[in-house]
């Protein structure tokens, strides 16, 4: 659509013969003031001080972007996720009350013995106070470390996933103000077209009403007239949603007035050429999708690491007090409460954990190959990204220069032919003419500045340029 204008029928004007062969001499017209001047009071009007910036768009979006939200929560997550794996060194405390009824039995009666009646009874109720604390000294040394650390680069893989969301979302928000910004622009151009084409459907009615013009062609301008009318109305159709994407991405509201305030006839200096292996290099040291998928496959290397610990006796250090009525390691039992304490080491294997972790290792092996795979991926999509961008600059620095060549060459031509018609040498068609082709280049003059300001921005992205 950006050269929708170029390839209206609003320019076949200048391409019908019949039109500048009139059937008879014309009277001499009078110069007018110059109309192409109304072009640049449009043109300043379209510019506004203190409109928004390609800039202040792309801030602006890296807010309000759903995607970056989104990595804000998994940032959240990956925080949480991080002191949990923390607060696995703290020792295992576990505290327990407990009641149990117990179902009657006989007591035992030993006899006397010295004048005494030895019996054993058993209590029918039994109340337990207890806490353990377990402290397991292979895991600081085995798991906790490589655990940790794996959970602290995860927090970094979703903080880098986040700046590159609010960099992606910043680079729509530029592409999409520079389209809105061409699409306003051939608007523009658009009326200046119709209103063209509009006057030489007065000087050609005047002709025909006094029978110097054929009704053929009269008609075939009027025609013309038209479907620059429809012209305009599909660019100001185009227009509106290029707003409206530009509003989305923004989160600017349908009361907020957009005014265009980078004036695209202003000069940029464009970065210069370098090789592609250069570019290359510095794309994977600036770029962040690159460091998270980095990093990523570091956090799971390290994740595999802590996994490994389950292949191995887990040694833990054992502490338990309990205060209970009975106390099992009084004897006989007496309905009281006891206080007592136990402390020691334990070693211990679960074949189920060792078997568990060779398939946990086998999964963490093959997310780690997605990872690698996805970078091998990115790394060719960027080599492509980086050239493609390259290109576009080149060929938009080279069209900068080719349009401004013909912008020069065509206003020469258009004030040539205002003194030819000044003095009588030349036709009202003929300047009709030059008019469409000066406005022509300015067309393409202005689609190169735009141009060149987009494949700046994919450049900038390409290398990661623009955080």
């Amino acid at each position: 659509m950006k050269r929708l204008f170029l390839i209206s029928a609003i320019f076949a004007l200048a391409a019908t013969p019949a039109l500048a062969q009139p059937v008879k001499p014309a009277p001499p017209a009078p110069v007018a003031d110059d109309p192409m001047a109304g072009f640049d009071k449009d043109l300043d009007a379209l510019f506004v001080q203190g409109g928004i910036t390609a800039d202040q768009a792309a801030a602006r979006a890296g807010h309000v972007s759903p995607t970056v939200r989104r990595k804000v929560a998994e940032v959240a997550a990956a925080i949480a996720s991080g002191e949990a794996a923390e607060l696995q060194r703290v020792p295992q405390v576990t505290a327990k009350l407990a009641y149990t009824r117990l179902s009657p039995l006989s007591p035992i009666d030993l006899g006397s013995f010295m004048g005494q009646n030895f019996v054993i009874a058993f209590l029918d109720n039994s109340y337990l106070a207890e806490s353990t604390v377990s402290v397991p000294l292979s895991d600081y040394v085995l798991r906790y470390p490589k655990l940790i650390e794996a959970a602290r680069l995860g927090e970094d893989v979703a903080k880098l996933s986040r700046h590159s969301a609010e960099v992606d979302a910043g680079e729509d928000a530029r592409l999409a103000y520079y389209e809105w910004l061409r699409a306003k622009l051939q608007v523009l151009i658009a009326q200046r077209q119709l209103v063209q084409v509009h006057s030489t459907v007065i000087q050609f009615q005047a002709l025909a009403d006094a029978q110097r013009l054929s009704k053929a062609d009269l008609l075939r301008v009027q025609s013309q007239e038209a479907e620059a009318e429809q012209t305009v109305d599909q660019l100001k159709n185009l227009s509106e949603l290029r707003e409206e994407q530009l509003r989305l991405l923004i989160g600017a509201t349908d009361a907020e007035p957009l005014g265009i305030g980078e004036d695209v006839r202003k000069d940029m200096q464009s970065p210069g050429a370098a090789p592609l292996d250069d570019m290359m290099g510095q794309a994977r040291h600036k770029r962040l999708d690159f460091a998270v998928l980095d990093t990523g496959i570091k956090a799971k290397d390290k994740q595999r690491e802590s996994e490994k610990a389950a292949r191995y006796p887990k040694l833990s250090a054992v502490g338990i007090v309990d205060y209970a009525d009975p106390n099992p390691r009084v004897f006989p039992q007496t309905d009281t409460f006891t206080f007592t304490w136990s402390l020691g080491v334990q070693l211990t294997w679960t074949l189920n954990d060792a078997l568990v972790e060779g398939t946990t290792d086998r999964r963490l092996i093959a997310e780690t190959d997605e990872l690698r795979a996805d970078r091998d991926n990115l790394e060719r999509g960027a080599r492509i990204e980086v050239l493609s961008a390259q290109q576009a600059v080149s060929l938009a620095e080279h069209a900068l220069r080719t349009t401004a060549k013909g912008l020069a060459a065509t206003e020469e031509s258009y004030r040539v032919r205002r003194e030819l018609l000044a003095a009588d040498r030349a036709t009202a068609v003929e300047l009709v003419d030059a008019e469409t082709d000066l406005t022509r280049a300015r067309i393409a003059a202005l689609n190169a500045r735009v141009d060149l300001r987009v494949a700046m921005t994919q450049l900038a992205h390409a290398v990661g340029n623009d955080h």
